[in-house]
């Protein structure tokens, strides 16, 4: 994802290492394009608004893991992006789930804890700068399901930034993850990095 020119902030894509069983990996660097205005793979995928918290049936997002506890976690905490993952896998919806998992279920899926909530910035020589000074804020996006979906379903998958009309479908979907989102925006525009 960028975090760029319209919030006149330095132009960065967010890109996670990894990606989930049949995904084709993270995908390549855009350099310094503004906001959303690189994608991966994802095409014209429609926006996915899954289920998940406040009350009701449980989640079941369909994206099974190693472990009935690593997929139980995972739907009670990403199930918009492990939803989004198991309906139309690609880089984005891959790279969201496995972020927001890994950030969030760390235990219960047997990995390390990631640093910083695992979101890895393009190119990757910002990872130190960034991560120096807002791994708060990148971890705190990283644990939620909504703000995971605004960068990587909305922005890198959909192409669409908050400069768009389409910006206000995301919102409507993924409403909960906008102040983390503007929280990392704003953290990152004064960090230099290259």
């Amino acid at each position: 994802m960028n975090l760029g020119c319209a919030f006149g902030v330095a132009a960065v894509v967010f890109l996670a290492a990894c990606g989930d069983s049949g995904s084709g990996g993270a995908g390549g660097t855009a350099g310094s394009a503004p906001l959303g205005g690189s994608g991966g793979s994802g095409g014209d995928a429609p926006l996915v608004g899954g289920a998940g918290g406040g009350g009701g049936d449980a989640c079941v997002s369909g994206l099974e893991q190693d472990t009935p506890a690593c997929t139980a976690c995972q739907d009670e905490h990403c199930c918009l992006s492990a939803t989004a993952a198991a309906d139309a896998p690609g880089t984005w919806t891959n790279s969201a789930a496995t972020i927001c998992r890994e950030a969030s279920c760390y235990d219960e899926c047997g990995v390390p804890e990631p640093e910083c909530g695992g979101i890895v910035p393009s190119p990757a020589s910002c990872k130190d700068a960034l991560y120096a000074a807002c791994c708060a804020e990148v971890t705190a996006c990283a644990e939620s399901d909504e703000c995971v979906a605004l960068i990587y379903l909305c922005v890198d998958d959909q192409g669409c930034d908050p400069s768009q009309p389409c910006w206000d479908d995301c919102l409507a979907s993924y409403g909960a993850g906008e102040a983390l989102f503007d929280a990392l925006l704003e953290c990152f525009g004064p960090v230099e990095c290259g």
